[in-house]
């Protein structure tokens, strides 16, 4: 009797690892842009956010936000999900798909809006946090991987209170991807 001992060979597969955002961004999905300067103060408030539309058909993933303060002066940041805002948003030209390879880009569902000089704080929803930001400062808040899920006719927004009696003026930024519900 003999033995025959068969080897077996295991095909070697190449794995690439990619992080959720460099993934979206890959696929077309992942976006970036700001509001326009948001101005408030002399008992004025402002805010700025990403606003999901009812009919977008997509849940939107936050990965990031920034807030540039260019006043001379500490302002306050409330974050707020979901909430009825007041006054009325413009809505921003300043977006673009991470992914530039694709032909034509992508353009998202979500939209950035802003609004500034608004007399009312935002009703309902949830008062998540809130941020301090030192004159002259841009505070960024980054890798939340999607931990904030925004549903459509829904919303991430900051909301900024009014200082006293100056003027404050902030720029906001945002990363976020996009997926079919």
């Amino acid at each position: 009797m003999s033995l025959i001992l068969v080897k077996k060979e295991k095909s070697v597969r190449d794995v690439i690892v990619l992080s959720e955002t460099v993934y979206h961004s890959y696929i077309g999905k992942y976006f970036l842009g700001q509001t326009d300067i948001i101005t408030f103060g002399d008992g004025h408030h402002a805010w700025g956010g990403l606003i999901n539309p009812a009919k977008s058909n997509v849940n939107m993933f936050l990965n990031a936000y920034t807030i540039s303060n260019f006043s001379n002066q500490p302002i306050t940041a409330e974050g707020w999900l979901s909430s009825t805002l007041p006054g009325k948003g413009k809505a921003s030209p300043y977006f673009a798909s991470g992914n530039q390879s694709i032909t034509p880009p992508p353009i998202p569902n979500v939209e950035i809006q802003n609004a500034s000089f608004v007399s009312k704080k935002p009703t309902g929803g949830t008062y998540a946090f809130v941020r301090r930001i030192e004159p002259n400062l841009t505070l960024t808040k980054h890798d939340f991987q999607g931990m904030y899920i925004i549903p459509p006719n829904s919303s991430f927004v900051l909301f900024f209170l009014s200082p006293e009696k100056e003027q404050a003026h902030v720029r906001v930024a945002f990363g976020w991807w996009e997926e079919k519900i």
